[in-house]
């Protein structure tokens, strides 16, 4: 699935309030998650931004070390692992905005 229609998908707010509540979703169903706040957090290296949560999803950008993205939920893939679902604003004269998702080990959020 492309970035352009992951970000699609995370638009709507569903009234879901268990989910939304916390943040966090524990697998693929996103109808239950809500994007209605961005939380800001740094970048710790160059870990990729990427179209799923998983190790092998394409990589969508690759901000640098001490970057701020914005999360607004996160998923736990089938290794266990933990993603954070971020945007991701690259500067310059015509600013573009990456979203995607990115493993809690590249962020300062929690793991």
């Amino acid at each position: 699935m492309g970035a352009a229609a992951l970000a699609m998908m995370f638009t709507a707010t569903a009234p879901v309030a268990s989910a939304a509540a916390d943040k966090s979703s524990s697998g693929p169903d996103t109808r239950e998650v809500s994007v209605a706040a961005w939380t800001p957090t740094t970048t710790l290296n160059n870990g990729p931004i990427r179209e799923c949560y998983a190790a092998g999803c394409a990589e969508v950008w690759r901000p640098g070390p001490g970057q701020t993205v914005r999360w607004s939920h996160y998923a736990y893939n089938s290794s266990g692992n933990r993603w954070y679902y971020v945007q991701y604003v690259a500067g310059g004269p015509r600013p573009h905005t990456f979203y995607g998702w990115i493993y809690c080990g590249n962020v300062t959020a929690p793991c």
